[in-house]
């Protein structure tokens, strides 16, 4: 995937890549059990247009979510979370996004993680698991007791990904409440597509002001983001408003960056240096609820576990990292 200097190259490459079609993204597949990805770099320094790779693989790109409406003040506490409105200082935000479930030894330093489906794997550690329903497909699916949070639709822009329209995201919208049963709901998983005949509008900002206005009263009290790029100039940018692009705060509701990493093409030394620059940077904004790394067989320079759940020497470094939780 391509990486960018500066917020103008990335400014210029958006503009590019919305204008002829040629944004991507991926994930993992209608299940949200097995995932992969493949395709082209986009806008946001993603993976793919979507795909599956075997067993043990899922990813996202760049991407973001939610805007207006939405009922819900957008806090809820959780396992190593608390309550707040705009994300919360204090708040425990460290987390994963994996096939493989973390082990102990990620606990405290990593408080939840999610692997795209509606139900986790792996022996108890005190890491909170946070369910998903991935597309359409998955809204008969029974979430696990004791949930705090629930997680939507994977990428429904992207054709190969939850392939929803923004208007059938808002009309499945009043059937995932019901399965909330009062759970604090993130917003749709987000990222720029492309090519265009290969996704439900190339722009996630735009399909997040379609989704809402479409689904007016809608519970949802956070956004979902996806971002692949190598710097933090670029995911300050995407981020925040003010800058080269619109930025996801715009949507008045705290942020998951529920995928981030370097893209496939960085080297380990890479995705390290990156990770020491980007977490200071989520711990101190107030806008960010939570994040996960991307830890997934896609890209193996940024996993953090090993098959056995351990830490690999990145995931060591993910843990060492400081917090700004109690």
């Amino acid at each position: 995937m391509k990486r960018f200097e500066d917020s103008a190259s990335l400014r210029a490459f958006v503009l590019a890549v919305l204008g002829a079609a040629a944004c991507s993204t991926s994930s993992d597949n209608a299940g949200g059990a097995s995932g992969g990805m493949t395709g082209t770099a986009s806008s946001g320094g993603v993976l793919g247009t979507g795909g599956g790779f075997a067993s043990g693989g899922v990813t996202a790109s760049g991407g973001r979510a939610g805007t207006g409406g939405g009922v819900g003040s957008g806090g809820a506490t959780g396992t190593g979370g608390a309550t707040a409105v705009g994300g919360g200082v204090g708040t425990c935000k460290r987390g994963i996004a994996a096939n493989t479930a973390p082990g102990a030894a990620f606990y405290p330093a990593v408080t939840w993680w999610y692997n795209w489906a509606a139900k986790g794997s792996g022996a108890q550690t005190g890491i909170e698991f946070v369910p998903m329903l991935w597309g359409s497909g998955s809204l008969s699916a029974t979430l696990p007791s004791g949930s705090q949070y629930l997680l939507t639709f994977n990428e429904p822009n992207f054709k190969a990904q939850a392939n929803l329209t923004a208007a059938q995201a808002a009309s499945y919208w009043p059937t995932l409440e019901n399965k909330a049963a009062g759970l604090p709901i993130v917003g749709p998983g987000m990222n720029f597509c492309g090519p265009a005949d290969q996704c439900n509008g190339t722009d996630p900002y735009q399909y997040l002001t379609d989704f809402f206005a479409a689904c007016t009263g809608c519970e949802v009290d956070y956004v979902a983001v996806h971002w692949y790029n190598c710097d933090l100039p670029s995911l300050k940018d995407y981020l925040e408003p003010g800058g080269n692009l619109a930025g996801f705060e715009q949507f008045g509701k705290p942020i998951w960056l529920t995928e981030f990493s370097c893209d496939g093409s960085a080297s380990a030394s890479d995705q390290e240096a990156y990770m020491r620059a980007a977490i200071p940077y989520l711990e101190g904004n107030p806008k960010v609820f939570r994040y996960s790394w991307f830890s997934a067989n896609p890209i193996p320079n940024a996993k953090l576990i090993n098959s056995d759940g351990s830490p690999t020497a990145l995931g060591q470094v993910y843990i060492s990292l400081p917090q700004s939780c109690p």
